[in-house]
Formats: C-alpha cells, structure tokens, sequence
C-alpha cells in the first residue's frame, strides 16, 4: 500500500533525474549529494533492500523502477 501525504521537504530535491532511455524526460528529483545508479541487473533489489516503485517517462513513455534506500 502507498500512501500519501501533504508534508514540507526534508531536502531540498533540486537535482533532476532523467530518463536513461530518451535521456530528456525527467522522471524525477533528488537533492544535490544523491547519486542515481542503474542497476546491471535490470530488476530492481529484493524487498529487503527498500521499497520500488514505478515511474513512467512522460518523453518516450518507457517505465523504470525506483528504488527508496
């Protein structure tokens, strides 16, 4: 289940993500010292690595896994 709720950034989420495949839509953000790494494997850590969940690019419409650490 998700939930969501109405809440002031922790972080500021200054720093796009874009999407690997069409490298112009942005799929999201995330603060400045983060760094995004795609997984060699193409699925995405079992459970107990964090929580995934799916994002669709809005360019090239292909879906990609984020993964909460």
């Amino acid at each position: 289940m998700i939930v969501l709720q109405t809440s002031v950034a922790a972080d500021e989420l200054t720093k796009p993500v874009y999407c690997p495949k069409c490298t112009r839509g942005k799929i999201g953000y995330m603060p400045e010292e983060s760094e995004a790494v795609i997984s060699k494997r193409g699925k995405p850590p079992p459970e107990e690595h964090g929580e995934c969940f799916q994002v669709k690019c809005t360019i090239c419409g292909s879906l990609w896994s984020l993964t909460i650490e």
